[in-house]
Parts: structure tokens; C-alpha cells; sequence
């Protein structure tokens, strides 16, 4: 599917006739073309408008990384945003590959991505993006990117803080699915890290003007803010792991109070059942001499008082204390 806006200096609207556009552009005007997932017509035809020669439309999202590449009038940045739905557990992000002209950014990307949505949603019709040059363009679209990554460790941080509490709350003995939780966060955490780093070389390198065609001191700028941002979504990156771990000192905290219980518990019914226990042992004793007082029925009774009263005040004494 391709979509175009053409945007100037008071709005930017939604176009059919893109490669007409594509001519006749302004100074202060922006072609932004998207394709989603295209179709082989599509591909020819965005390829020989935009003289792309042979390039792949449609990358695959295993193989890519974020990279950097300068031809002789455009520029190509690859960029991965958070994928809307894990599809694959060894993959967090999907690809987005950006062309950039003069007046013209083509972006590409094989399935829906909030990003793009979030992004259309608010340039459309509003705003002066065609005021910006085209890597400002850039930038101010791979600002939703990064910002992609800031939401997905935030969400993490919260999915944890309702995991503490859940543990906290109940003593719960599925603590093998607990931690199986907490692997599968940390391996999230660990995906979402190492697709987002290599960003931070391309933005630093598009944030030199001197070292490309296209770009210009104030494109350097916003992307030295993106930079910028990078940085903080890693240190985002660094607190979700962070407490990733943090959720599971929580959870053998909690297991090991429970084992407390459990010992405590375990400890008073030995000290309940002792002295009865000796009691009996001792009365149930063969020797080889006889006293009297066995031989009379009444002993029985008086025992078994007599271990019922021990027991009591045993367990009175525990809670007096308030050991239990």
C-alpha cells in the first residue's frame, strides 16, 4: 500500500498524484511517501521516481540492522522502531528503511507500526513541516522511534511494579512460572537494548552536516538532540534491567519468608508434641524391676492430661510472646 502527503508551510494534506508532485516541488515544500508492505508495481514505481535504482523495498526484518548509507543524491537510513506485537520472541523491532532528496522522504516498512500511525496522525493536516529540509523531516519522524523504545522499557517498569506487588500480596507457589516471567522480561529488555544502541552512531553521524550532501546545520541540531534521547532510552534500558532484577530479590524475599513460615510452624508442632513424646516414651519403657503405680489403669489418663496441659501451655506461652 503507498500513501503520499505533501506538505508546506501551513499544512500538509494527503496526495494522489505523487509522482507529478514529485516534479513540480517548492523550496518550502516536503513529499513523504510510505509503503507498506507494496506490491511489485508499487516497488517499480517508487524505485524509478525516486531513482533508486535496484534497491530493496522490502527488507527483511531478521537480517537488517540500523545503518547509514550516502548515495550520489539521496541519503538511506535503516532504522528499527518497536514492533506493535511480538511476533517472533527473538525479534523486538521491525525495520524501517528511510530514503531522503532534496525535497522528498520515502519511508518503507512491511507491516503496521504505530509509529508511523502516531506520526501521520499528528502531521496531517497541521503544522509546518514543510518548512523543515528533509533530514529535519527525518529526524522529526525518528524522534518517534526512540520514543517507541522510552514507552516499551516504561511499560516494562510497570508490568514489574504489578509483578512486585502480586508477589508481595500472595505467597504463591508457582514461583518456577514466576521466574520464567522475569527471564522473559530480562530477554525483552535485552532485545529491545541492542536494536536501539546502533542508532546512537547513525544519529551522531547525520549530526556532522560536513559529511553528507544533504543534511545542514539545523538538521545537525535536531539530530543531536535525537542523540540525546538515544542516551536516555538506554539509561531507561539500564533501570529496566535493573529491576528486573530488583523483582526477583523481591520474589526470593518473599519465598524465603514463606519457608520461614513454613520452619516456624514445623518448629512449634516439635515442641508441642516433645514432652508428650517423652512422656510416653519413658511410661512405655520394659525394666526389670515394677513399680507399683504401673499397674494401676488410671495412669493412662493421668498421662494423656498431663501431655493435653503441657501442649497448652506450651502454645499459650507462644502466644503471649507472640511468636506465633
Amino acid at each position: 500500500m503507498l500513501t503520499a502527503y505533501l506538505f508546506d508551510q501551513r499544512r500538509g494534506e494527503p496526495i494522489e498524484e505523487w509522482a507529478d508532485a514529485l516534479q513540480g516541488l517548492s523550496k518550502n515544500q516536503v513529499l513523504w511517501v510510505d509503503l507498506l508492505d507494496p506490491s511489485e508495481e508499487e516497488e517499480r514505481a517508487v524505485r524509478e521516481g525516486f531513482g533508486l535504482g535496484d534497491v530493496d523495498l522490502r527488507p527483511d526484518d531478521r537480517a537488517a540492522q540500523p545503518m547509514f548509507e550516502q548515495g550520489e543524491e539521496s541519503i538511506r537510513v535503516t532504522a528499527l522502531a518497536v514492533s506493535d506485537e511480538e511476533k517472533d520472541s527473538a525479534r523486538e523491532a521491525e525495520v524501517i528503511d528511510c530514503f531522503i532528496g532534496a525535497n522528498w522522504v520515502l519511508t518503507a516498512h512491511k507491516s503496521e507500526l504505530a509509529v508511523i500511525e502516531d506520526f501521520r496522525r499528528r502531521a496531517e493536516g497541521g503544522g509546518e513541516l514543510g518548512a523543515l529540509d528533509t533530514p529535519s523531516f527525518l529526524a522529526t519522524l525518528l524522534e518517534w522511534v526512540v520514543t517507541s523504545y522510552s514507552r516499551a522499557f516504561a511499560q516494562v517498569e510497570s508490568t514489574l511494579e504489578e509483578f512486585d506487588v502480586s508477589v508481595l500480596r500472595s505467597a504463591g507457589r508457582d514461583t518456577e512460572q514466576q521466574i520464567s516471567v522475569l527471564i522473559e522480561t530480562r530477554s525483552r529488555v535485552g532485545r529491545l537494548r541492542r536494536a536501539l544502541a546502533p542508532h546512537r552512531e547513525i544519529f551522531a553521524t547525520l549530526a556532522h552536516p560536513e559529511l553528507d550532501l544533504i543534511s545542514t546545520e539545523r538538521s545537525a541540531e535536531r539530530f543531536e538532540k535525537l542523540t540525546a534521547q538515544v542516551d536516555a532510552a538506554l539509561g531507561s534500558a539500564r533501570d529496566a534491567k535493573d529491576a528486573v532484577v530488583s523483582s526477583f530479590e523481591v520474589l526470593i524475599l518473599r519465598t524465603e519468608h514463606r519457608t520461614g513460615e513454613i520452619v516456624k510452624v514445623l518448629t512449634l508442632a516439635s515442641i508441642l508434641l516433645l514432652p508428650g513424646a517423652l512422656i510416653a516414651g519413658v511410661m512405655g519403657m520394659n525394666v526389670n524391676f515394677k513399680f507399683g503405680v504401673f499397674e494401676h489403669s488410671l495412669l493412662f489418663w493421668i498421662v494423656i492430661v498431663t501431655i493435653v496441659a503441657l501442649a497448652l501451655t506450651t502454645l499459650g506461652v507462644a502466644r503471649l510472646r507472640k511468636w506465633i
